[in-house]
């Protein structure tokens, strides 16, 4: 049975999860909603899987509310923002977890194809962060966590676009951090390893199995394993932690 300790720890926070209709931002966005905060989760596709979790937290009476934009587009990152803002008043927590995946080699990456990947994995983020910044500031209080991934890190063979998004995400995640704490806002980033979501449907099983084999913990992450160190750093337990870029990776990047 949780506590009343644990069903209030963000009682009163309003919490933005972007990319949060499936795999880890679902993880993420049900983990806040759980622990009492108001949560907007934008989506910009596959509306099936965000009525799917819509119908999820009205059985569970969680306050959770849905936005659709496409947060390539800077004109609908405002949008979103303005949204939230309209209907609460303030915005407490932003999560940066829009995310696209794409596998090919480096020569058959078109400038459509690097466009979209920076846009979608790099793009967003900054955008979003720009947009909740000011309201932040004039709080004088707010957390921003980034959703990078391993191929941001140490780079990944067939994904040079995507593992340049994830690098350049790190590298917005110290820079931001460095220039709002002042203001007690609080900027990190996650780092998760290989995670059983719906993103691995089409790798092989042959592929699956190398990853879990190469990994030291011998499995892949689940999504809420992944939600639960996103919150730990949203809460106060984590006030001292500032630009940080936490692995979660069963042990795949250690020293």
């Amino acid at each position: 049975m949780r506590s009343r300790e644990y069903e209030s720890e963000f009682l009163n926070k309003i919490v933005i999860v972007t990319g949060g209709n499936r795999g880890i931002g679902r993880s993420i966005v049900l983990s806040f909603a759980k622990r009492g905060a108001s949560v907007v989760f934008c989506y910009r596709s596959n509306e099936e899987k965000a009525c799917e979790l819509i119908d999820l937290v009205q059985k569970q009476k969680l306050p959770v509310y849905n936005f659709q934009a496409d947060l390539r587009f800077s004109d609908q990152v405002k949008k979103l923002i303005t949204s939230t803002m309209d209907r609460f008043g303030k915005i407490d927590i932003l999560i940066n977890n829009a995310g696209k995946f794409d596998k090919r080699p480096t020569q058959d990456i078109s400038d459509d194809i690097w466009e979209e990947i920076l846009r979608v994995n790099l793009y967003s983020a900054f955008y979003c962060s720009r947009e909740v910044l000011p309201y932040m500031i004039a709080a004088k209080q707010g957390v921003i966590i980034n959703i990078g991934s391993i191929a941001g890190k140490r780079g990944s063979a067939f994904h040079a676009h995507y593992a340049a998004a994830k690098g350049g995400l790190f590298a917005l995640t110290r820079s931001l951090a460095r220039e709002v704490t002042k203001y007690n806002i609080r900027v990190n980033a996650i780092c998760p390893g290989r995670v059983d979501t719906d993103f691995l449907a089409e790798e092989k099983k042959s592929e699956l199995d190398r990853w879990k084999t190469d990994t030291p913990i011998q499995r892949l992450a689940e999504p809420e394993e992944i939600a639960e160190v996103v919150v730990f750093l949203a809460s106060q337990r984590a006030s001292y932690i500032i630009g940080e870029t936490i692995d979660v990776d069963g042990g795949l990047t250690m020293d």
